[in-house]
């Protein structure tokens, strides 16, 4: 299906998020999923974190597309205090029938704002730029541009250095329970910017944002069921899609199924310290857990539920 007419000043939302997921899809395709986007639970100024898994960085994004050329160019006109995060990239393109132009803009917030026209709308401080599809060769943009099907390159991707992606287990229902519980902890944390992956393709579920120093923390998250009869659960981590990082830690939860509650105890675990407590069973690494017992080697990342969001804060 064609569309018949061009985008609107009323479809400008329409139309930005439709450039937004675009975006993902390329950058998810270049890279053969080892770029791995996640996608922010409220707007809080970033549009998307990027894990480049090959060396486990982050990449904060600003996505501003355009729908129309003017004058043979897409032109961005951009809040001054929407840019507020100097290390942050900002991806720009046009929306073309079913994809994407053949030029994008890929440049660090610092740079766009140190290169960009300053001037004031209604009193408030704007960035203004514009580029071509076909770069001039003097433009001052020209570092910053580069060809659609070449995108990843600028995220930093090596098709070199691409992992061996290994099967995923289905989660279950208890799983989502407990997604959904560590999301809301957490989200009473107003420090914390919160993103989701789509698709879920690595250790990573849920990755922490903090606001103030940028710092980025990925969490994933195991929940057992325990009742009166089975006071204790298993906790099992694939093997082969276990890569420890000092970014990357494990929150577990307990559901009492006959109680209908989670338990007040939570753990927190360094996946870089997952191996100290866990054990090879088959295809998975695995602990019990029985929340409130004395067992030494899980005390040390035994906490209250209400501290949560405090030490992912930390």
């Amino acid at each position: 299906m064609q569309l018949s007419e061009p985008w609107t000043r009323q479809e400008a939302s329409a139309s930005g998020q439709v450039f937004e997921f675009r975006l993902w899809a390329l950058l998810t395709e270049q890279s053969r999923g080892m770029l791995h986007v996640f996608l922010p639970l409220a707007d809080r100024g970033i549009d998307a974190l990027v894990h480049r898994r090959t060396d486990d960085v982050y990449i904060a994004v600003q996505a501003k597309g355009r729908s129309a050329l003017m004058d043979g160019e897409v032109h961005l006109v951009v809040w001054a205090d929407s840019l507020g995060n100097d290390d942050a990239l900002l991806v720009s393109g046009l929306i073309t029938e079913g994809g994407l132009g053949p030029t994008m803009l890929v440049v660090v917030e610092r740079d766009f704002k140190r290169l960009a026209e300053l001037s004031t709308w209604d009193g408030r401080p704007v960035y203004s730029m514009g580029f071509g599809m076909n770069p001039r060769s003097d433009s001052r943009w020209l570092p910053f541009l580069i060809p659609t099907d070449r995108l990843a390159e600028r995220f930093g991707f090596a098709p070199a250095l691409e992992l061996t992606e290994p099967a995923r287990d289905w989660r279950s229902e208890l799983g989502f329970l407990g997604e959904s519980e560590v999301i809301r902890l957490l989200a009473e944390n107003s420090e914390l910017n919160l993103f989701r992956c789509f698709p879920d393709l690595e250790t990573s579920e849920l990755v922490v944002r903090h606001m103030t120093s940028g710092r980025v923390l990925g969490i994933q998250i195991k929940t057992i069921g325990v009742n009166a009869a089975h006071p204790s659960g298993t906790v099992s981590v694939l093997a082969s899609s276990m890569r420890p990082s000092a970014a990357t830690y494990f929150v577990v939860l307990a559901w009492h199924d006959d109680k209908r509650r989670f338990d007040d105890q939570c753990l927190l675990i360094p996946s870089t310290e997952l191996d100290k407590i866990a054990r090879p069973r088959g295809k998975h690494l695995s602990f019990d857990w029985h929340p409130g017992s004395d067992r030494t080697e899980l005390v040390h990342y035994e906490h209250s539920v209400d501290e949560l969001s405090t030490l992912v804060a930390r």
